[in-house]
């Protein structure tokens, strides 16, 4: 998950920017968040961008050689383990990916 959306992250950057990884836990939860500075998803695409086959822009599948699966595959892990996945994010402004997962469920089995 957290190679997907660094991936995703760095492709839709511009050169020279920065992509911020930032975690942090809160109790029973930890939350991981991905913040680029790319041109950001509009609002009317928010809700489907972890839809199978999705894409924000058509040509996004052929410029950055997506399949729409990845942000789909990675809802299904985050939800079988317990937690939850969503973006914040604003045209122009860049998005933030973030996902939190269950504490109990990061820790190694013995």
């Amino acid at each position: 998950v957290v190679i997907n959306l660094l991936s995703n992250a760095i492709k839709f950057s511009p050169e020279n920017s920065k992509v911020v990884l930032n975690a942090e836990s809160s109790g029973k939860f930890v939350k991981l968040c991905i913040t680029d500075q790319g041109r950001g998803i509009p609002e009317s695409a928010v809700h489907t961008v972890f839809k199978r086959f999705e894409q924000v822009r058509v040509e996004d599948s052929q410029h950055h050689r997506g399949s729409g699966l990845g942000l789909a595959i990675c809802k299904a892990i985050v939800e079988q383990h317990g937690g939850e996945i969503g973006v914040v994010s604003s045209v122009g402004g860049g998005s933030t990916f973030w996902f939190s997962l269950p504490a109990a469920a990061l820790v190694a089995e013995s």
